[in-house]
Parts: C-alpha cells; structure tokens; sequence
C-alpha cells in the first residue's frame, strides 16, 4: 500500500485524535532510562576489587600465584 499522494493529517481534527504510535515511542523511552545503576555500580566495583587484589597478588608471590589460580579454576 502507498501512501503517494494522500494528505497529511493537519488542522484541529488531528490534534484532537490521540496518536498511539507516539505515545508507546514515549513510554518506551522513559522505562529504558531506568537503568539499574545500582548492580552497574556493584559489579563495577567487584571488577576494581578483584583488580587491586590481582596486583597484590603479583607483587607478593609474582606470576606463579595468579597462574596457578587460574589452571586451578579452568581445572
């Protein structure tokens, strides 16, 4: 179907008849803005940690540790 050579809806008649399309483009927009900054923090702070005692780790036993947890987890 082709919409060639139809008129757009204009004047009070449109403004008076809810566009639904817009109105679910709204909606849809305002719930993705509710982002769960809570777990992004979480996990963001886990991974830091994790990092911090990856280094301390290193510099306490070098490679080897950090190596051997890792065969030992892939195990």
């Amino acid at each position: 179907m082709s919409t060639v050579g139809t008129r757009a809806r204009s004047g009070r008649a449109a403004r008076r008849v809810p566009n639904w399309r817009a109105e679910q483009v709204d909606r849809a927009a305002k719930s993705s803005t509710n982002t769960p900054y809570r777990l992004l923090w979480s996990v963001g702070i886990i991974a830091f940690v994790l990092g911090i005692v990856a280094f301390v780790f290193w510099g306490i036993n070098g490679a080897g540790t950090l190596f051997d947890m890792v065969v030992a987890l892939c195990t």
